[in-house]
């Protein structure tokens, strides 16, 4: 029969073989002797059937000991099948599938629905949420040293192994009565005794038996026993258990306690006796499990639950307890609670059902108040309470019994962090009549001289502002949205977004998140933001507990209750245009959260502006118009309150000018002007303390106001501070001079500073100079030169169109021949870099003699004076285009022969010279002239293409004038890179 059970046991289907192998035994053998001996214990096949069921439906957990024999992974049929009955919350072979969307645990009992709507948060039973794990119990309890204190009973298995005289080691299992048969020895006695007791026991009679012999014993396998587990547990029924096994090991293999169920009055029934037994004193540690071991034939009875209480707030586990008898006052129910999470200074109220089973409110409950059964107790702060944010070190809950009035609190010094915004602090208060919040300027300074006080209320919030908060007021997002434009920093963000869509799409792994990580956190916020959403559709009772600076928070009963809930909204939403979209934009939600900003674009969306005129005089310009803007992050204060960056906007008042840092700054009416002038840093070094100007709110303004009496006056909102600065005779730039001068180098000018001056200042020309050569450049004129190269390329594209239709035959011909090379002329114009060159006089004696010729100068000019040049350069349509030496007397027709002459295309009659100092003048070339014009060393001859091809064309006159422009440019180049 032994190997039919070993047979059956290897098999993959444990089920089946252990069926068939209780059958063939029962037919083998007498009902009384139906057991098995198996090298780790003795299975009772009775027990066995009646576990496995008779397979036609009926059904019964294995027991651990069983399941940890076989060395199976036994399947629950429940756990797949709902028709087998109610399905295991856990399964054993994956402990951490335990928990699941459908579990018991997961969905609220009718008792935690009760007290948490009754409570307005959630609330729940202690002591249901421990885990039941199986296989750890089976598992473990079969391994690991056993105590001194195991009773040993029939049925355990020692292994006794004697080291000496006799060297043996035997497996012995104690029988029916009671004892152990060694070789050579005399039966001990082991059943009814402890561990310990049999192994002295042992060792002493061993050792008067065998001489020099040594004694060890251990437990090889420990005896099962059976308990009965009935009441409200999820799985009631007989199970099988190691003598090792506990209370809570049985709890355990009946898939733990209902909801329903009580954990203080859980009964044991042994031999006609009752054992109480109180979980609460296991799960909160003051009972070891090892109190709690059950014995063969134990019965555990889990009645309903009996009454309960809850505990919420500031405690260290808030939930729904039970009660039990003598435990019914405040101080027992928040000992079970774990105490407040504050050691003093808390506020203890009642909530009672009445007769008519509704909240009733008893407040401020003493220590020894009795509770009754549904009574939930709050322990909170006292509501004479006010909380402070912000700037300030100290963040949190105050008590209005010590700080009565905001001059209490800005007695402690280190009540603001550093560099606080003083001139305005915000107090966020509750009107006594309507319970409306609002928002109460207060000036600081004023309260810290003793000028003025405020007294504080309970509820209030005192919003302390950093110079940074105020910072934001003028930023580049702020300005945007006050002119109804998008913000620079959701733009970014939205371009970030999409690329990283773009490239996702195109099979770039990892763009969204690692390349583009603005879009990675985007994804993850809105993740969180949707969290938020779905916990706060599944769980209305819940407070806000999100009010937070940086990872500090604040005391819950003094945030906004509606803040969790609208955090989830508060991402900034941009629109893109989309033409694949049907409504031809695509909203697209970036990762920016400010509560402010929205605010502000709402009331931007409704033409409100006019109110913020003054906040938008000052502050940064638009993208488009500089390079550098100030894109500054949204302030935290600003998205806990959504309400406030409007607010500031309002009591907004400009400060331009000659101060440290200008911008927009809040102040309440009647503010200090000086407490002001500090907030921005005060004046610069080029301030004019003798021209301030003030414009007030109602269009009154007073100009010539000194420092000193704008510090005696006192501004308000909507008023306008303008400190000029002082009229310099110094140029802001300098100018550079180089080439043949005596000292050479960058020079600072002051205004209205003359080229004489100059050329004294550098000490005069060297004797190789050669002043009629001399370039010089200015830089207004070169980005006016450049202005009409684009001018001139834009008109040349507009004239082509027309041209182009009016020309036909032979001519509509030539122009199309002629298309490719004016579409070139015209991206070299729009790509053509001027130099900005000016014709000047630089011979210090013709400046004396003609004043009008001494130009004064301006910040960035530059001057280049070259050495006396010993060539002629001649470009444009001749054979060799190069420079060749200067001959005094010859003419231009002679240096064009000592070029090779004009090509086929050159056009001699429009040929002219670029003189040194950069003057242009026409050759006047003919078949009868060799030109009159005489020409110096350093000069340029340029003979232009014949534009004969391209007379059918309007622009004719306008090329040829841009060529000789061009021209004009490249040789100027060519002279300045030259020297």
């Amino acid at each position: 029969m032994r190997r039919v059970f070993r047979g059956a046991v290897t098999g993959r289907r444990l089920g089946l073989g252990l069926a068939c192998a209780a059958l063939l035994v029962s037919v083998a053998m007498p009902v009384s002797a139906q057991t098995i001996e198996l090298p780790n214990g003795t299975i009772d096949l009775q027990r066995l059937q009646g576990q496995r069921g008779d397979m036609d439906g009926n059904y019964t957990v294995p027991s651990a000991l069983d399941r940890a024999r076989s060395g199976s992974r036994y399947d629950d049929p429940r756990l797949t099948d709902p028709s087998r009955g109610t399905p295991s919350r856990f399964d054993t072979r994956d402990p951490a599938g335990y928990y699941g969307a459908d579990t018991e645990l997961a969905r609220p009992s009718a008792l935690e629905q009760q007290y948490s709507q009754r409570a307005g948060r959630r609330l729940e039973q202690f002591g249901y949420d421990w885990r039941h794990d199986g296989r750890l119990v089976a598992t473990g309890l079969l391994n690991g040293a056993v105590p001194e204190d195991y009773v040993l009973g029939i049925g355990d298995e020692l292994v006794v192994t004697l080291r000496g005289q006799v060297n043996s080691t035997s497996s012995v299992r104690i029988d029916r009565e009671g004892r152990i048969v060694l070789p050579n020895m005399a039966p001990v006695t082991a059943a009814g005794r402890s561990f310990g007791e049999f192994r002295d026991d042992l060792t002493a009679q061993a050792q008067a038996a065998f001489l020099q012999t040594n004694v060890f014993v251990s437990v090889g396998s420990v005896r099962s026993i059976g308990v009965l587990v009935t009441g409200e547990v999820n799985l009631p029924g007989r199970y099988t258990l190691t003598s090792f096994s506990s209370l809570i090991d049985a709890l355990t293999q009946a898939d733990g306690i209902r909801k329903s169920g009580s954990l203080r009055n859980l009964r044991i029934m042994r031999g006609g006796r009752t054992v109480a037994i109180d979980l609460y004193d296991v799960l909160l540690g003051t009972r070891t499990v090892n109190d709690l071991r059950l014995q063969d034939g134990d019965q555990i009875i889990v009645p309903a639950i009996g009454d309960t209480v809850a505990v919420q707030g500031d405690v260290v586990r808030p939930g729904i307890y039970e009660l039990k008898s003598g435990q019914s006052t405040v101080t027992g129910v928040l000992e079970l609670a774990g105490g407040a999470q504050r050691a003093r200074g808390n506020r203890l109220d009642i909530l009672r059902l009445d007769r008519s089973g509704r909240n009733q409110v008893l407040r401020n409950a003493a220590q020894g108040a009795r509770i009754l059964a549904g009574d939930i107790l709050r322990v909170e702060l006292p509501r004479d309470a006010f909380a402070v944010e912000g700037a300030t070190e100290l963040p949190g809950g105050r008590g209005l019994a010590e700080t009565k009035t905001l001059r209490d609190l800005l007695s402690d010094p280190y009540v603001l962090t550093a560099n606080p915004y003083l001139p305005l602090a915000v107090i966020e208060t509750e009107d006594p009549a309507t319970r409306q919040r609002r928002y109460v300027p207060v000036d600081l300074l004023r309260v810290l001289d003793g000028s003025m006080n405020v007294s504080l209320r309970e509820r209030d919030r005192v919003i302390f502002l950093s110079q940074t908060d105020i910072r934001y007021l003028g930023s580049a997002d702020v300005q945007a949205v006050l002119r109804g434009e998008q913000p620079p920093s959701l733009k970014l963000a939205m371009d970030n977004q999409l690329m990283g869509e773009k490239l996702a799409v195109s099979g770039v792994a990892g763009a969204a998140g690692a390349a583009y990580p603005g879009t990675a956190q985007a994804a993850g916020n809105n993740g969180a933001a949707n969290r938020t959403r779905g916990e706060a559709q599944q769980q209305p009772w819940r407070g806000s507990d999100d009010a937070y600076r940086g990872d500090r928070p604040l005391d819950p009963l003094l945030v906004n209750p509606d803040l969790a809930a609208a955090r989830s909204s508060r991402r900034l939403i941009g629109t893109y245009a989309d033409p694949q979209n049907p409504a031809g934009i695509r909203l697209i939600e970036s990762d920016i959260e400010c509560g402010g900003l929205q605010t502000l674009a709402a009331l931007a969306s409704e033409g409100l502006q006019q109110r913020y005129s003054v906040a938008m005089r000052s502050g940064a310009r638009r993208s488009e118009d500089s390079s550098v803007i100030d894109v500054r992050a949204c302030p935290a204060v600003f998205n806990r309150h959504p309400d406030l960056l409007p607010f500031l906007l309002e009591y907004a008042v400009s400060v331009e000018g000659e101060v440290r840092i200008p911008g927009v700054y809040p102040v309440v009416p009647g503010a200090r002007a000086d407490s002001l002038l500090k907030a921005v840093g005060g004046v610069t070094l080029d301030a004019d303390g003798e021209a301030v100007e003030v414009t007030q709110a109602n269009g009154q303004r007073a100009t010539g106001i000194s420092l000193q009496q704008l510090a005696t006056s006192t501004v308000g909102p909507g008023d306008v501070i303008r400190i000029s600065s002082r009229v310099s005779s110094r140029e802001v730039g300098v100018v550079r001079v180089a080439g043949e001068v005596v000292r050479p180098g960058r020079y600072d000018i002051k205004r209205g500073e003359r080229l004489s001056e100059l050329l004294r200042r550098v000490d005069g020309l060297t004797a190789e100079a050669y002043p009629y050569g001399a370039i010089f450049t200015r830089e207004r004129v070169r980005q006016a030169e450049e202005a009409g190269y684009r001018r001139a390329a834009l008109e040349l594209e507009q004239s082509l169109p027309s041209v182009l239709a009016a020309s036909s035959g032979q001519e509509a011909e030539q122009a199309r021949q002629a298309l490719p090379f004016l579409q070139g002329l015209i991206g070299s114009l729009r790509a053509a870099k001027a130099v900005g060159r000016v014709v000047i006089e630089v011979d210090p004696t013709v400046l004396a003699a003609r004043p009008e010729l001494d130009f004064v100068l301006e910040p960035g000019d530059t001057l280049l004076i070259p050495k006396r040049p010993s060539h002629v350069t001649v470009s444009g349509e001749v054979l060799n285009s190069s420079s060749v030496m200067f001959r005094s007397g010859l003419s231009a027709r002679d240096y064009l022969r000592m070029a090779g002459g004009a090509t086929s295309a050159a056009e001699l009659s429009d040929a002219f010279v670029i003189y040194p100092n950069g003057e242009s003048e026409p050759l006047r070339l003919g078949r009868f002239s060799d030109g009159s014009v005489p020409i110096p060393p350093g000069a340029t001859i340029v003979v232009p293409r014949d534009p004969q091809p391209f007379s059918f064309m309007t622009m004719t006159r306008t090329v040829v004038s841009l060529l000789s422009d061009l021209a004009l440019t490249a040789a100027s180049l060519a002279v300045i890179n030259n020297n």
